[in-house]
């Protein structure tokens, strides 16, 4: 028997079988290696879709029970062993492969009819039968299919396809996306050597996603050369995430002007050096993480030269070179930026050498200037290490302003108020204690506060459970007219007598507020007396959720507890007759 003909054999599964007898599938159902044999056109199309997860059990399946160790699938090397075995039939593998078969079952059953792929039709007249049968073989599949196939598997395991058939030898050579990532030290230099052999031996052009992540340390020479091998001028998708820089990466050149990338991710503690010519022209997604700037010139043509861009995160990233930049795309809808302190950052000075060698955040206070007409989105989650001004915003949406505590308290409260007056259409609003307490601190500013006339979901982030009377909460929520859904992460409490230092109830929770959450709950009796507020304060109130702590309630006491816990809060008087109160 020859490696073209191994049985893979769909009718020895019992489970599936009966499965597919059930659902009128004709016992003829029959794959032998790469050939699958279907009693109709619709079911191969129905079955195409799992194709590439057949392909990779197939494989897995070899590398387990046929052979080891693994042939060299890039030299075509076969292992002794393998010669020896391969006349071993797969019946054993098919038998444990039944409970990936069934679940393969379900999701044919599930799919619709709109999501089949066309495919070649070929008839073939089966010995005995007397009938024609709709025959698919893999192997008769045009190249650029089974290039598809191979390329949805993993990289290493699209490598191995080639000791399934003759057919399939070469076939991986021409794959579309490849991901490489280095997994322990121990298997560093074996990761090495088989990138290197990729890189001689594939079709790079054929590339359209790349994706490698890598400890560099001293083999920057050897990224480099990977860099300009595996990026050509007609990438589409390029991820790579690299660690322990310590000399500059040459990027190709083209890629700074490929027409055809549409997402790039970066991520690297080090300056990324900018070619002058940079023209992201149909790139929609971009990632930068951990990136030290160059200065304020470089960085502002990178920004200015993504006019198709939908999409941006910026995480970490240093602006330590850089005074001033304007984000200013027409197309942007997406803006993350995230910005931790390093903890070491407030135990220690540092030069300006060492922290860029070092890839740290120290508070420069660049000018971030962002402007955006259709942005949607916008999340800031930091330490107030810049300045944002946010211009033409109101199309924003959805926005979350999460700060942490910072040495200036001013400073914080003004930084939070600036956000919340450019952000004032939101529907969906997320913010921290912290920035609660910071605009406590500068009462000044918080009677300006706006008012959020679209504003329907609010969702408060603590570490801890928020005092419900704190001023910048009870601001937010008179100046939220429509508020509907209130979440409170960590819980909420009420002091004693702190009901007292409300005063005026806000107007949402009489005429809109549906529905509250809390989260974390552990019972304690400021929750409780907050619970008991806000179930008599929201007339109009649906559904009152409240999810416990589960290290508080993690035993048989807890759990006795939580009951007695529920028993009370249900008695508690309530505005709204209809409201609902599920404790979990």
């Amino acid at each position: 028997m020859c490696t073209d003909d191994l049985p893979f054999i769909l009718i020895k599964w019992p489970q599936f079988c009966q499965k597919l007898f059930a659902g009128g599938f004709l016992a003829c159902g029959v794959i032998k290696n790469v050939t699958l044999l279907c009693p109709s056109e619709l079911w191969f199309q129905r079955l195409k879709p799992i194709i590439p997860l057949l392909v990779h059990r197939i494989v897995l399946g070899f590398q387990d029970f046929v052979f080891s160790p693994l042939p060299d699938p890039i030299s075509g090397k076969m292992g002794e062993r393998w010669r020896k075995e391969n006349e071993l039939s797969t019946c054993g593998l098919i038998e444990q492969q039944s409970t990936w078969a069934w679940h393969a079952w379900e999701g044919i059953r599930g799919m619709d009819a709109n999501s089949l792929m066309s495919s070649n039709k070929r008839q073939k007249h089966h010995e005995g039968e007397g009938k024609n049968e709709s025959s698919i073989r893999l192997g008769d599949l045009p190249d650029v299919i089974l290039q598809e196939i191979i390329s949805s598997l993993p990289t290493k395991d699209a490598v191995r396809t080639s000791v399934l058939s003759k057919r399939w030898v070469d076939q991986w050579m021409d794959i579309s996306k490849i991901v490489l990532e280095e997994e322990t030290l121990e298997k560093r230099q074996q990761f090495i050597d088989f990138v290197g052999k990729l890189l001689v031996v594939c079709n790079s052009s054929r590339l359209k996603s790349f994706s490698l992540a890598f400890e560099v340390g001293e083999d920057a020479p050897r990224v480099n050369e990977w860099l300009c091998g595996f990026i050509k001028s007609n990438i589409e998708e390029l991820n790579l995430d690299f660690e322990r820089v310590e000399k500059p990466l040459v990027f190709p050149d083209h890629l700074f002007t490929s027409e055809s990338l549409t997402k790039f991710q970066l991520s690297m503690q080090h300056v990324i050096n900018l070619p002058s010519p940079i023209n992201f022209q149909n790139l929609r997604v971009m990632t930068l993480k951990h990136i030290i700037f160059p200065d304020s010139s470089p960085t502002q043509h990178l920004f200015s030269s993504c006019p198709s861009l939908e999409e941006l995160t910026l995480i970490d990233c240093n602006w330590t070179n850089v005074r001033a930049v304007c984000i200013a795309c027409p197309l942007l809808r997406k803006l993350i930026i995230r910005e931790w302190k390093d903890d070491d950052d407030d135990d220690s000075v540092k030069s300006d050498d060492e922290n860029e060698a070092a890839g740290q955040n120290v508070p420069t206070h660049c000018q971030i200037v962002i402007t955006g007409s259709n942005l949607k989105t916008f999340s800031y989650d930091g330490d107030l290490i810049n300045d944002y001004f946010l211009y033409r915003t109101t199309s924003v949406t959805d926005a979350t302003v999460e700060v942490h505590p910072a040495d200036s308290s001013l400073h914080a409260g003004y930084f939070v108020f600036k956000l919340l007056k450019a952000l004032s259409n939101v529907e969906k609003l997320s913010f921290t204690d912290f920035a609660a307490e910071a605009l406590c601190r500068t009462p000044l500013l918080m009677v300006h506060l706006p008012l959020f006339y679209n504003l329907v979901e609010l969702r408060v982030v603590s570490v801890s459970p928020i005092d419900f009377s704190c001023d910048a909460l009870l601001a937010i929520l008179r100046n939220s007219p429509v508020l509907e859904t209130i979440e409170f992460v960590m819980g909420v409490s009420l002091p004693q007598n702190g009901s007292n230092n409300i005063g005026l109830l806000p107007t949402c929770f009489i005429t809109h507020l549906k529905t509250i959450k809390i989260y974390g709950f552990s019972g304690n009796e400021g929750e409780l007396d907050a619970i008991q507020y806000l179930l008599q304060a929201a007339p109009v109130l649906d559904a009152f959720y409240i999810y416990s702590n589960a290290y508080d309630f993690d035993s048989f006491a807890g759990v006795n507890r939580l009951s007695m816990l529920y028993e009370q809060i249900v008695q508690f008087p309530r505005a709204s007759v209809d409201c609902d109160i599920d404790l979990e």
